[in-house]
């Protein structure tokens, strides 16, 4: 254990222990709206339970709870299976109960003023389908699902939406329900059919990707899951307006829209490996869509196929927790409950450390609101045209470029379309990750804000074509015999990616060439990367798949190309920061205070084979440099509270961050 770990664990846990001695309740029951901390339990519970809630006690859960001490936890409710783990009325539930689980759990997290929400399967309900197989959704090749319910079967009025009520009775706070807009599929049922055609006019069916009019097919499939959710939502707030309730991954990098849905806050649980990364990605899709948030960090590793599960260390959970809280969301661990419903002991000892480790940050990050600096774009009409699944299609390209921007140490946003309309101009610089379309009222706006200075990065073969006139681009030609390596400084590189060889008009400036072997005497003449005035802005053209390969193929080498890219066309960001690649930086503000958030993401949770690990090598003598405009009273390192020697001058603060185990945040003070 570090030093600074102790000392929090001191400072944190002995006041926590005084304050339990006192009071065993929090001091309030939050809304989800304004929770920061949560626990989440599921169980997928199966039908052949005869005992539920034999060894779980009111003095488990109130053991748990004083010593944990989150603002809600998630308990089972019904999962994918089917199977309600509470004596439901209006489902199907295990075959026995000793007590009733949800009764006790409500009557525990009340007295507490601990919030109660229920894990809930949507989509999923392969009980329902056994028990009603006209209820089933039809698959492409004609069989009728063992696992998924049709969006035209009475599936919501008589299962989904009376069993949220009958929850709702108990006083539970709110639902969040599971296996929902990732498991859509089309439905190939004859009302669906019907439909399909009678709005659309299209009547041959689109089986596969590659047919005439897919993309139009799976627009219809969002369109029914969108009705679908609005449905169940609206019917649960009329029932109850103070049940709490989302769709698990709505409006994220799955369902990269606008909220047009009134779910009352927005969440997703985060693969269980790489999940430093996975959560770095996932928290800036879902941060900027304008909904109270949250995102799960799973407490074990798995990944369904032989890798034995493995319950992570709270070092590790710590780590990816931080990427979520360092843009301000708030966090839960998933954990599983016993058969009986009943909690592992145990967990407490892990979640009331890491508890004390996100408690210790909060004041300095939730709900906090980056500062526009980079813009990475989630080409969201690219995405939809090209899937090939309704919802949750591949977003490599989009990870590997964020992945690379944030080993660089610059600060970064994903903003969908949507976001981006109409604020191109708060963002110094725009970053065009690979696509191959993008709606062209959109494309004229990228236009606009270039004509009238702003910068833009476009990465990719495909790309490049959306954008030759603004590259400078005469001629353009795909190249089957590629070049295989690029250089930076001193540093070459393989990058395993399509290339194009471009012709470049007069003003257009090659930045850059590919070389043919591992050998810097091998320079060819084919560009690799150029740079173009475009009225009062920039535009710089990376020729080749940067982000798949950066995502399959880590390297420092095109870590530092795009870095340098960066550093062309936005040279003064409002922070840097040197001494270690392996730091993200985030600069946030809450109340007008600027909060740089730095993560240590060293460690092993990019490896697949490293299931479980309880050390980060901590990274040492960090300098950062902000832009502050006047000298700041103070920069104080958080949550050590530890004030830094500051160097002042021109507009340009430094210090010095001696040491960062996971995660500390500056806190600049005027």
């Amino acid at each position: 254990m570090t030093r600074i770990k102790l000392i929090l664990l001191l400072v944190f846990g002995v006041g926590s222990i005084s304050l339990f001695a006192q009071s065993a309740k929090n001091p309030q029951r939050l809304r989800r709206a304004d929770c920061f901390f949560g626990i989440h339990f599921d169980l997928h519970a199966s039908e052949d339970i005869t005992d539920a809630g034999k060894t779980l006690t009111p003095e488990m859960v109130d053991t748990f709870l004083t010593r944990v001490r989150p603002d809600f936890i998630q308990i089972d409710c019904k999962g994918h299976p089917g199977i309600s783990s509470y004596p439901t009325k209006a489902g199907y539930h295990v075959k026995g109960f000793e007590k009733d689980p949800l009764k006790l759990f409500r009557e525990v997290t009340a007295r507490n003023n601990v919030a109660l929400f229920m894990h809930y399967s949507g989509v999923l309900d392969a009980k329902v389908v056994i028990e009603h197989p006209d209820w089933a959704l039809i698959k492409s090749n004609g069989e009728a699902s063992t696992e998924k319910a049709s969006f035209f079967s009475p599936y919501l009025d008589k299962t989904l939406i009376p069993q949220l009520k009958e929850v709702s009775d108990y006083g539970v706070d709110g639902a969040w329900i599971d296996g929902d807009c990732w498991a859509v599929e089309p439905d190939c049922g004859v009302a669906s059919l019907a439909r399909f055609a009678k709005e659309t006019g299209i009547t041959e069916i689109p089986k596969k990707p590659s047919d005439k009019n897919y993309p139009e097919w799976m627009e219809y499939t969002r369109q029914l899951f969108r009705e679908h959710m609005k449905k169940y939502v609206d019917a649960i707030h009329q029932y109850n307006p103070q049940f709490q309730i989302t769709s698990n991954w709505s409006y994220s990098s799955m369902m990269p829209e606008p909220v047009n849905n009134n779910v009352d806050y927005l969440s997703g649980d985060v693969t269980p490996q790489n999940g430093v990364y996975r959560s770095a990605f996932e928290a800036r899709c879902i941060a900027p869509q304008g909904k109270p948030w949250d995102l799960m960090a799973w407490g074990f590793s798995w990944n369904g196929g032989k890798m034995p599960m493995s319950v992570k260390s709270s070092v590790q959970l710590e780590q990816e927790a931080s990427e979520i809280m360092a843009m301000g969301g708030g966090v839960q661990f998933y954990f599983q409950q016993n058969r009986d419903l009943s909690l592992k002991p145990w967990l407490a000892t892990t979640l009331s450390e890491i508890g004390i480790f996100c408690r210790a940050r909060q004041p300095f990050v939730h709900k906090a609101k980056a500062i526009p600096q980079i813009a990475l774009l989630y080409p969201t009409s690219c995405y939809q045209k090209n899937t090939t699944h309704p919802f949750s299609g591949s977003t490599a390209m989009l990870q590997g470029a964020l992945n690379m921007v944030l080993d660089g140490q610059h600060p970064v946003e994903i903003l969908m379309e949507h976001h981006l309309s109409g604020k191109m101009k708060q963002y110094p610089l725009i970053i065009i990750p690979e696509c191959n379309y993008l709606e062209p009222s959109f494309k004229d706006e990228l236009d606009n804000y270039v004509t009238d200075g702003g910068n833009l990065i476009i990465i990719g073969t495909q790309t490049a074509k959306l954008f030759e006139k603004e590259l400078g681009i005469q001629s353009l030609v795909n190249l089957e015999d590629k070049p295989e390596f690029i250089a930076e400084g001193d540093k070459l590189g393989g990058i395993g990616s399509s290339v194009i060889s471009v012709g470049l008009l007069p003003g257009a400036r090659s930045i850059s060439t590919f070389y043919n072997s591992s050998d810097f005497k091998d320079k060819g003449s084919i560009i690799s990367a150029s740079v173009n005035q475009y009225g009062k802005g920039r535009v710089t053209g990376i020729y080749f798949n940067a982000g798949t390969t950066y995502l399959d193929f880590k390297s420092h080498v095109l870590r530092d190309f795009l870095s340098a890219r960066i550093g062309e066309l936005f040279p003064n960001p409002i922070v840097q920061v040197t001494g270690s690649h392996l730091v993200h930086v985030t600069a946030n503000q809450i109340n007008n205070k600027l909060f740089v958030g730095l993560v240590n993401v060293a460690g092993e949770h990019a490896n697949p084979k490293a299931i479980g690990f309880d050390e980060i090598p901590p990274l040492q003598n960090l300098e950062v440099r902000i832009i502050t405009t006047e000298r700041p009273s103070k920069i104080i390192l958080q949550p050590e509270n530890k004030a830094l020697e500051i160097d002042f001058h021109n507009g340009i603060s430094k210090v010095v961050v001696p040491e960062l185990p996971i995660y500390s945040i500056l806190e600049v003070i005027k």
